[in-house]
């Protein structure tokens, strides 16, 4: 039929339809829009039950193992980072729960002569999750080098982090602004990283070329601090005071004087004895290699603190400056091991591992093996590690809704 005939049918075929109406209705001309990739993907039905966040990603579900059964986890396959959504400072549905940054580098291992994309997925970035395993983001992918150390602030909007840039050819230390995306390079050297946050956000410590450093947000003013400042790689400022988690214990600073109110030590009561009566104690090799801490978290109000060296574990309360510890031995369960991440009030600790989560509620003599839950989070790419908490106040500090 000719298309002129064809279209003054149709219009007739409206006219008299509408003679049947009430006046008021109107005819629905709707046309569906054509689906997506992804919503084609998802209508496939697929042997691991994937399903597809965008045309090259997707999420797998499985079931946790632990104390709990039939919970059932996402592990996220991301082939392509920069269409996987970024963290939204704005959305609050993302910080109903603590969340923990890590690094991740989503794709596999290249060759220098891969496309410019695989190097790409094979590079670090820094991501976020939420404690109960979802709601992952993407923070940053603005840099090119392996992450050291990286700290968020206690406003959630700043991450500090180093990295050994392939650029420099040093280690680069940076805060990255969430809301802005924009990076500010503080410095580069060669050696140990460390980042301290304020209580309000409004300024940071690090270390760089072996000094202390302190850099204002608002002004983005750099000042070099007094040869007797410390903190440490572990710490947190928290009611006005400065937590720092040390090699040998806690010390516990007050942040507007810089006065050390106390310390809690993890030595022996006889070494400590022998400090007390020699008014110094001399480290020796042998000290170093029983009681150093090579591992160590604190909460994030300060109260708890925890560190492991070769042959002991130690869990600290610097409030009553009561030291647990318990001796490493593989024949017996250990009930201070996983604590990388220490919660609020060190009711729950995770692993550093985030390529495969492992996390406990502890019981209430703070020992493990009240609730246990170990899942695979990440399913692509070869690392994830050096899980940090922040958002640690969220939902009381409880890791999982349930039990807020």
């Amino acid at each position: 039929m000719n298309s002129k005939y064809l279209w003054t049918a149709l219009a007739a075929l409206i006219f008299l339809n509408g003679c049947n109406q009430d006046e008021s209705s109107t005819l629905s001309t709707a046309v569906e829009p054509p689906k997506t990739d992804v919503e084609l993907l998802n209508e496939q039905e697929w042997d691991d039950n994937r399903v597809y966040v965008t045309k090259d990603n997707y999420i797998l579900t499985k079931e946790a193992n632990g104390t709990i059964p039939g919970i059932m986890k996402p592990c996220f396959v991301v082939n392509s980072a920069k269409e996987w959504p970024r963290e939204d400072l704005s959305n609050a549905d993302s910080y109903d729960l603590p969340r923990v940054d890590f690094r991740w580098n989503n794709g596999d291992f290249v060759s220098a002569s891969a496309s410019e994309k695989a190097i790409y997925e094979s590079y670090d970035k820094v991501w976020s999750i939420k404690t109960d395993g979802t709601d992952l983001r993407l923070v940053t992918d603005d840099f090119s080098g392996d992450v050291r150390i990286m700290r968020r602030s206690p406003n959630n909007r700043y991450l500090a982090y180093s990295y050994a840039s392939r650029t420099s050819g040093g280690t680069d230390k940076v805060v990255f602004d969430v809301q802005t995306q924009k990076s500010t390079l503080l410095g580069t050297d060669l050696g140990h990283s460390q980042f301290l946050w304020a209580e309000d956000s409004s300024y940071l410590y690090f270390e760089d070329r072996a000094k202390y450093w302190k850099y204002e947000i608002t002004t983005g003013k750099i000042t070099q601090m007094d040869d007797d400042f410390y903190f440490s790689e572990v710490g947190v400022i928290y009611g006005g005071k400065r937590y720092v988690v040390s090699e040998f214990g806690v010390g516990v600073y007050d942040e507007k004087s810089d006065k050390r109110l106390y310390g809690v030590s993890i030595y022996p009561k006889e070494l400590q004895e022998k400090k007390k009566k020699q008014g110094y104690l001399v480290i020796t090799r042998e000290h170093s290699l029983q009681y150093e801490l090579k591992s160590r978290s604190i909460s994030p109000d300060g109260k708890y603190a925890w560190g492991e060296s070769v042959q002991y574990r130690y869990f600290i309360n610097t409030e009553t400056k009561e030291v647990k510890l318990e001796k490493k031995d593989p024949k017996k369960k250990s009930q201070y091991r996983f604590f990388d991440v220490l919660g609020l009030n060190a009711e729950y600790v995770r692993s550093a591992s985030a390529g495969s989560a492992r996390q406990y509620k502890l019981t209430i003599d703070k020992k493990l093996f009240s609730q246990t839950q170990h899942w695979g989070q990440i399913c692509s790419g070869h690392s994830a590690t050096l899980s940090w908490l922040y958002n640690g106040f969220a939902n009381n500090g409880a890791f999982i809704k349930e039990d807020k």
